[in-house]
């Protein structure tokens, strides 16, 4: 009887001693910046879910400065910003894990205030853009031939040589289809896309790395960044366009070995949620099936402003 009593006191114990200790566990720290433009946006609401639950495990309001910051136990979040006045944000696959920063930042498009593509409004000084038609609509692209100029020229001699046009976005990443290692390799959402496959032995020699941290650029959502390989100054013809951020790809970041990143040299001034359309398309693992085809790009020529 005595036995007994002992072996449950010690049971009661060891169950007493686990939820301590599960209690005293330190959350982790999700944090980061919502802006519009280049403007930070107070009076935002962040809401985190855990995996696909419907029920919210933290919210958060971002203040004048357009931080904000939530207390979360480790896991994989999907997070939504939404606020007065702008288009509601989604970013899936949030990996949340202790000991580490957890940086998530988020730039909101203003509900109806997109201005017509063609007018280049929208295109800064020493930027040129470039209109990518697909059969799921037109992704329209600034080049920043003033910060980037070798990356940006690259591209603009495949692009006026008619390489992209009969091209291909080949190459999707999404939480289905990408698992991340934090914190090198957090998760990440892009579409990558390629010459016209019939003129790949035509193309040009791989340009030098030019790094952001050099030319100022971040790999941010709608960021337009050269593919490389294991070494830097490989980047040929293919491209991405970014769905979300990614510091882990720009100088001293660690996504690639070296640390040396990507080169951004570019981004989306419109068609962003053409982008999406094509990331959600069927793919087999990370390969779009079909591809998607660009039926054409070029230069948008300054008479159609």
């Amino acid at each position: 009887m005595m036995t007994r009593f002992v072996r449950v006191t010690a049971c009661v114990f060891v169950l007493w001693a686990v939820a301590a200790m599960a209690a005293q566990t330190p959350a982790a720290v999700l944090s980061g910046t919502v802006k519009s433009g280049d403007a930070p946006q107070a009076g935002i609401t962040v809401r985190a879910h855990l995996g696909e639950q419907t029920q919210v495990a933290g919210t958060a309001t971002t203040g004048p400065d357009g931080v904000y910051k939530l207390e979360l136990a480790p896991g994989v979040y999907r997070v939504t910003f939404s606020g007065p006045g702008f288009d509601p944000a989604v970013r899936t696959g949030v990996v949340v894990i202790e000991s580490s920063p957890n940086e998530l930042n988020v730039v909101l498009m203003k509900a109806g205030t997109a201005r017509p593509p063609e007018s280049l409004d929208d295109v800064k000084p020493g930027e040129v853009a470039v209109r990518i038609d697909t059969p799921f609509g037109s992704i329209f692209i600034a080049v920043d031939e003033k910060h980037a100029p070798v990356t940006a020229a690259n591209f603009l001699k495949y692009v006026d040589g008619g390489f992209y046009t009969n091209g291909r976005f080949h190459r999707v990443t999404r939480p289905d289809n990408y698992t991340p290692v934090p914190p090198n390799r957090p998760a990440m959402e892009l579409i990558q896309g390629g010459i016209d496959p019939s003129r790949a032995d035509k193309g040009f020699p791989p340009i030098p790395l030019e790094r952001t941290s050099v030319t100022g650029l971040k790999h941010v959502t709608g960021t337009v960044s050269m593919a490389r390989g294991t070494a830097p100054d490989t980047a040929t013809s293919d491209f991405f366009i970014l769905l979300d951020d990614q510091p882990s790809l720009d100088f001293g970041g660690k996504r690639f070995d070296d640390g040396q990143g990507a080169a951004a040299f570019g981004r989306v001034y419109f068609g962003l949620g053409v982008v999406k359309n094509i990331q959600l398309r069927p793919a087999q693992g990370q390969n779009l099936t079909p591809p998607v085809l660009m039926i054409r790009v070029a230069r948008v020529n300054p008479v159609e402003k």
